[in-house]
């Protein structure tokens, strides 16, 4: 599986990561108040550590991965305040050390397995360890060249500009009366473009991290600027929420097909 793939997989899955660690009921109630060890806390940590799995292009899987997971963790917090179980510090710490080592054991178990049941050992190791992509290798300065950001983000550019008039229209409404007021659609577009806007881009996996982080913030000021008026305006955000991950969700299915049936 490309990294590329892995990368649209785990983000689809992290929903799902972000459930059993923080709504899934235990099997098995305490019977005194002692607090329990969160176990499925592991899921919401265990993204980085399939990184492990392309050895050659370790760095590389790293950063793409760790944005994944960093999406992981942002949702977490959001629903944090509607969780049924806690995450500790100490549970972030031991489940993502325990993560790479689960995956690196993984890969070293597939290596010699490869290694003693193929008949040319340099051919198994090749086949355990795949090459990088030489089409995806960038020097520092092609990476951080305007053209090339440009290109490859465009779509995440123009989504902050979109936040940034949303913002100002905002403030704007904060301090006249309105009686229609254009914020709210424009938050909700926002929520919506998120996830579908990084399809048009280079850098879909950037894109969509880059999209959720900008939306998170500016949304968050809108909602404390609405809330300085009516204290239960912030409710709207689960709201605005939802749009933000059925957006990106309808995003990751778009970009599956298209991989798998157009690329």
């Amino acid at each position: 599986m490309t990294l590329i793939n892995t990368c649209m997989l785990m983000v689809v899955l992290q929903p799902l990561f972000v459930y059993l660690a923080l709504f899934k009921q235990p099997e098995f109630h305490p019977m005194t108040d002692t607090p329990v060890k969160n176990d499925d806390a592991l899921f919401l940590f265990v993204t980085p550590g399939v990184s492990v799995f392309y050895f050659s292009q370790f760095f590389e899987a790293l950063l793409y991965l760790g944005g994944v997971w960093v999406l992981g963790l942002l949702l977490a917090v959001i629903l944090a305040s509607k969780a049924k179980k806690t995450v500790t510090k100490d549970d972030a710490i031991s489940f993502t050390i325990a993560g790479f080592i689960f995956f690196g054991i993984i890969k070293l178990i597939a290596m010699a397995i490869a290694y003693f049941f193929m008949d040319d050992p340099v051919e198994a190791a090749q086949t355990a360890i795949p090459p990088a992509n030489d089409e995806s290798a960038f020097t520092v300065s092609q990476l951080f060249s305007v053209d090339y950001l440009y290109n490859a983000l465009w779509p995440t550019l123009y989504f902050l500009i979109l936040m940034i008039i949303t913002l100002v229209i905002k403030v704007i409404e904060h301090h006249s009366s309105f009686k229609k007021a254009p914020s709210g659609l424009l938050i909700t577009l926002g929520a919506a473009l998120a996830g579908v806007a990084p399809l048009f881009g280079e850098a879909y996996i950037v894109g969509i991290i880059a999209n959720f982080i900008i939306f998170i913030v500016f949304c968050s000021l809108c909602l404390k600027i609405d809330v300085k008026k009516d204290p239960s305006a912030g409710a709207i955000g689960l709201f605005f929420g939802y749009i933000l991950m059925m957006g990106i969700g309808f995003s990751v299915i778009c970009k599956v097909i298209y991989e798998l049936f157009f690329n």
